[in-house]
């Protein structure tokens, strides 16, 4: 994740301050808490990500934010829409790590759903995807396991449309 990467989560740009940030992310914990939000407990993992990270590097961020309004987007608000719309497939399971969702479980019966999602099919993990749309100019191609990726963004479960699963992570 990078700045602009996690400022799009809250949908955030301009010059901001350290209130600025603490703001929208409050705002954010109020719209996505689990009681409030069917999808919340897997929006607070981004949520999380993505405002410890900008914490992590708060005198950097007026400084590396793209000056390309193009790059500049509420991710947050898509990634709600997508996981509102995973939820409702029965049969398929979901996690977010980071600002990505991993998709898994009888997702056959929903291929085509999920392809009109933005979704895509990583053939080594054996899983769809999801990702910000930045992320498709990445040129990092330093392959994780799903268990290497759920241990650096500290995912622990997953969701499906009838209820938490648990993952051991090895």
């Amino acid at each position: 994740m990078n700045i602009q990467q996690a400022l799009n989560i809250f949908g955030l740009s301009g010059e901001l301050t350290e209130q600025d940030i603490k703001k929208a992310y409050k705002q954010a914990a109020l719209k996505f808490h689990p009681d409030r939000n069917p999808v919340g407990a897997e929006m607070m993992k981004a949520v999380n990500a993505a405002f410890d990270f900008l914490m992590q590097n708060i005198d950097r961020i007026n400084d590396s934010q793209s000056s390309d309004d193009s790059a500049r987007y509420n991710f947050g608000e898509e990634l709600e829409n997508v996981l509102s719309t995973l939820q409702g497939m029965a049969g398929v399971i979901f996690e977010v790590a980071g600002n990505w969702i991993w998709i898994s479980g009888d997702t056959k019966a929903h291929k085509d759903e999920i392809k009109a999602l933005g979704c895509k099919w990583a053939s080594k993990k054996k899983m769809w995807f999801y990702r910000p749309e930045e992320y498709k100019a990445s040129r990092n191609r330093k392959e994780h396991s799903i268990d290497e990726i759920r241990e650096m963004y500290g995912t622990t479960g997953q969701r499906s449309a009838t209820g938490f699963k648990r993952v051991a992570n090895a």
